[in-house]
């Protein structure tokens, strides 16, 4: 196992710390730290840790060949989607890390800031692959997915562990009715959040209407908010004692209000 940031000589010891929520909400670089340099890439990486947000939102998917690897979007470069190439075909292309690489990225980290992982999963089949080697590390981290059937896997393989239900597919192919249906589904995801056992919901900006906010305050879900850009949205998102965490692409600019509103309520 190689990595880019260290000589990876550490392994941190088999205990599962759990990501410590607080209020007011924690940041998540969105996209593995893309603010500061090229999304999930080492110095992208290097900033984040370097910064006072907790958490790092990290995109996992699979290639053609079954490795594992940090992207965030569904093609590469030439158009192609993830899963239909090989790993070597994607390295040819554009840097990617796989998935080991990040780990033992981590393992070789300041010990006094351990930053918490937000872990997305793009696709299905590999959820235990991607979780167990950071609980083998003792990495403080949650696990979201748009797949029920991922976070229905990981709540009974992996109960002790935080796996949040995403809310807020695109529209891609559908039609406008279909879409209007998803979307008012995801308006009232009751049903699919107590089948799936979720332990939170990582939910769009744009669905987070009042009705959710209460029916999740009283049911003691977490809730992460995504993705979270201007700043009135990154305020209010501070201000609503529903939110545990704020994925943003300005994590920066989110960590200065955060300020400021503590400097507020002094």
């Amino acid at each position: 196992m190689s990595c880019h940031l260290s000589n990876c000589a550490t392994t941190k010891p088999n205990v599962v710390p759990r990501v410590i929520w607080k209020r007011p909400a924690q940041i998540s670089w969105h996209r593995g730290g893309s603010e500061l340099a090229a999304h999930a890439s080492p110095d992208a990486f290097r900033g984040a840790i370097a910064h006072p947000a907790e958490l790092i939102e990290i995109d996992v998917r699979s290639t053609a060949d079954g490795e594992l690897v940090v992207w965030h979007d569904y093609v590469t470069p030439n158009g192609q989607a993830v899963h239909l190439q090989t790993l070597k075909a994607i390295q040819e292309q554009a840097h990617v890390w796989r998935w080991e690489e990040f780990v033992s990225a981590l393992a070789d980290g300041d010990p006094h800031h351990i930053i918490g992982v937000h872990l997305d999963l793009k696709d299905t089949g590999y959820e235990l692959d991607a979780v167990d080697p950071l609980i083998a590390l003792g990495q403080p981290f949650f696990v979201t997915s748009l797949e029920q059937s991922s976070i229905a896997l990981l709540r009974r393989e992996r109960p002790q562990e935080d796996a949040f239900l995403t809310i807020g597919r695109a529209r891609e192919s559908r039609s406008l009715l279909s879409y209007a249906v998803l979307r008012f589904s995801e308006l009232f995801p009751m049903r699919a959040l107590r089948r799936t056992s979720a332990t939170g919901v990582a939910i769009h900006v744009s669905l987070l209407r009042l009705h959710l906010r209460w029916w999740l305050a009283r049911r003691n879900l977490r809730v992460v908010v995504w993705t979270v850009n201007s700043t009135v949205a990154i305020n209010d998102m501070l201000r609503t004692s529903v939110v545990d965490a704020v994925t943003t692409n300005f994590p920066l600019k989110a960590i200065a209000l955060r300020s400021t509103l503590a400097d507020e309520r002094k």
